[in-house]
């Protein structure tokens, strides 16, 4: 999943992103590469700055249901007017993603060897 906002960037985390999670010092629970609750997990990156920065991590979590937004933002870029965005693009994303309960399940038939 990858969305442009005005002024931020969300794509997937990637491994070769490790070493500026932790140097952003995300917390464990916004961790996009830690399993864990969080799903999907995407890095808020700004264009304009750079987009090896990491300006924050989102992501989904599962609840009675519903997919909930978790954004964290680095300190750096609070109180900045980007959560707003941030949470916009979220909301976005969550409106096209299937239920977090998934499909039923479909039973496949088993394959027999000829």
């Amino acid at each position: 999943m990858f969305i442009r906002s005005e002024n931020l960037f969300l794509r997937p985390a990637w491994p070769e992103d490790r070493a500026n999670i932790c140097r952003a010092g995300v917390p464990s629970a916004s961790d996009p590469l830690r399993a864990g609750e969080l799903k999907h997990g995407l890095l808020v990156t700004m264009p304009a700055i750079g987009n090896d920065r990491i300006a924050g991590t989102a992501g989904f979590v599962a609840r009675k249901g519903r997919w909930q937004p978790r954004i964290w933002l680095a300190p750096a870029f609070r109180h900045l007017g980007l959560f707003d965005e941030v949470e916009e693009a979220m909301f976005t994303l969550m409106s096209q993603m299937p239920d977090p309960s998934g499909p039923p399940a479909i039973r496949l038939p088993e394959l027999q060897a000829a």
